[in-house]
């Protein structure tokens, strides 16, 4: 009796074990991230040749396959007198990623929209919204 329950414990145990890794694997979703393929990533920047622009110190609140949202901070470097030299300039954003999208057998989210906190224009624009397709590496 005891070896017959240890072998259903172990065989549960099992079945268990291949669903969820299973699952968590064919349900990963991932990002664009200039040409790359990444997971919940931290920042995410505009124009991937300089990364003069972009949103970083992205903190996720939700994150699926029909779309991910979080807060962030958009930053942009105004080059003056030069890129090198330049200032940047902040806001508050939040943060949402959507068009899923597969690649290589994964659901890849593949567009940006940012809105700020608090309604004010974004630095260097006449709107307080801007978004991009990630998946054009720019």
């Amino acid at each position: 009796m005891l070896i017959l329950l240890t072998l259903i414990s172990v065989i549960g145990i099992s079945i268990g074990s291949y669903t969820f890794f299973h699952r968590a694997a064919s349900q990963q979703v991932y990002v664009y991230k200039c040409g790359i393929i990444d997971y919940k990533p931290m920042s995410l920047t505009e124009f991937c040749a300089d990364a003069g622009a972009g949103v970083a110190q992205i903190e996720w609140e939700t994150w699926a396959a029909s779309g991910a949202t979080g807060v962030g901070q958009y930053a942009i470097n105004i080059c003056n007198p030069s890129c090198a030299g330049g200032k940047w300039k902040y806001a508050d954003v939040k943060v949402a990623l959507s068009k899923t999208v597969h690649e290589k057998g994964k659901k890849v989210l593949s567009r940006i929209d940012i809105v700020t906190v608090d309604g004010k224009n974004l630095p260097q624009s006449t709107s307080p919204k801007l978004g991009w397709d990630l998946g054009l590496a720019r």
